[in-house]
């Protein structure tokens, strides 16, 4: 029992230190943040720091999978490399569910998305990460005969960042069960996600 104690309060620890970076990244800008500062405020030292993550670079990085975690991780559920209408159906719900539950990460996620420079410090990880979700998708419309599958599935990814954006930016009156039941109205047929 005692291993998993361990496990589980390291889990904690690098959840509360990749919160922290992730607010110090926002507030005071990804390149002036130092391992000092961010040490500084878990009240810890950087060596400790560092013994979760080795610089502040992985830091980074971690944040960006988690945010591909959150909103990607729905996209093939029983992870056959296909894509059913149904799990199309449990995708786009997992994505909304995703950005309504983890409201506060994304609110500082894009905030850091939108600092200078910071993208071109990912881009490839992530593109390498999500581009293998995407081609499900691609297949997927392949099948379904869209014109375009390749557009259609950027289409519906820049639609659904642009719904998460403004859902973030202003979540109080913004119609974002209107916007879901949009979107799944312009993928899934209207018995597959009827009540």
């Amino acid at each position: 029992m005692a291993p998993k104690k361990n496990t589980s309060s390291e889990d904690l620890k690098r959840k509360e230190i990749l919160n922290t970076a992730l607010e110090i990244f926002v507030r005071d800008g990804y390149f002036i943040t130092t391992g000092a500062d961010i040490a500084s405020a878990l009240e810890i030292t950087e060596k400790d720091l560092f013994q979760y993550f080795e610089t502040k670079e992985s830091l980074l990085h971690t944040v960006v999978a988690e945010a591909v975690h959150l909103v990607f991780d729905g996209i093939d559920p029983n992870q056959d490399g296909k894509l059913q209408e149904v799990e199309l159906l449990f995708f786009i719900n997992d994505y909304f569910d995703s950005v309504e539950k983890n409201l506060e990460f994304f609110r500082l996620f894009y905030s850091l998305r939108f600092q200078p420079g910071v993208v071109a410090l990912y881009k490839q990880e992530l593109l390498e990460i999500v581009n293998p979700l995407l081609d499900i998708l691609v297949e997927y419309f392949e099948k379904e005969g869209a014109e375009n599958p390749k557009m259609e599935t950027r289409f519906l990814a820049s639609m659904l960042d642009g719904i998460a954006m403004n859902y973030v930016l202003e979540p109080e009156g913004y119609p974002i069960d209107a916007m879901q039941h949009k979107v799944l109205n312009m993928y899934i047929k209207k018995e597959e996600y009827e009540e």
